[in-house]
């Protein structure tokens, strides 16, 4: 995760809004349980949530894999804290983490999978980079990372529509997510294929879901 990070929201002081805001324009739910359905998770796997924000994705993760190891990540310490809230009132055994350096946490080879929503749109090329490859490291051979995040535009309403969200937001984290290149990004870190396994229209642009798999050697 970097060490310069873009809140959910892009200001801190909107953070504690960010549940309300997303269950109110986006259809939060049948995103990430379509995510998790791509995944395909088994209960004893070994799943980080990476970029876990208040932990709805991370929740929905421990469901699907109630005897494995699920971990929440996330660099935002405000974010955090509402969803350690959520976590302690579902009595779950989550781990949250809180995490701003470069390097991931983590031992090399140690999780099935990792899942992210709705994250890379906020980092920079470079750090896009350096996440793919640390994600790389983290995963066993043949453990899968499995993305749902704003991609390459499919008609000029979409395409109208996730402009005005840069405007909000901003251009240079969004860019390649609009241009389409996270694949290639994922790429260069050292993924081999990667799969857009469907997008979605909605009120900001284009979803992708991806997929991709760590080689066995």
């Amino acid at each position: 995760m970097p060490t310069t990070y873009i809140p959910a929201l892009k200001y801190h002081f909107l953070t504690p809004f960010y549940d309300w805001f997303i269950r109110l324009t986006m259809p939060e739910l049948k995103v990430k349980n379509r995510l998790i359905y791509q995944a395909q998770l088994q209960p004893n796997e070994k799943v980080l949530d990476f970029g876990c924000g208040t932990a709805t994705l991370t929740l929905l993760i421990e469901e699907r894999c109630s005897s494995g190891t699920v971990i929440g990540l996330d660099t935002d310490p405000q974010i955090l804290a509402i969803a350690q809230k959520k976590i302690s009132q579902k009595k779950s055994a989550i781990t949250l983490l809180t995490h701003e350096g470069s390097t991931l946490p983590f031992p090399d080879c140690v999780f099935d999978k990792v899942l992210s929503s709705w994250v890379f749109h906020h980092l920079t090329t470079a750090q896009k980079i350096t996440a793919f490859k640390e994600i790389n490291r983290v995963l066993k051979p043949q453990g899968e990372l499995h993305i749902a995040d704003w991609g390459k535009s499919e008609t000029a309403l979409m395409r109208f529509l996730f402009f005005v969200l840069q405007v909000f937001d901003n251009f240079y984290t969004t860019n390649d997510n609009v241009e389409g290149k996270l694949p290639d990004l994922m790429q260069k870190a050292g993924f081999k294929e990667v799969e857009i396994l469907g997008n979605q229209s909605t009120l900001f642009g284009t979803l992708s879901y991806f997929k991709t798999v760590k080689c066995s050697s």
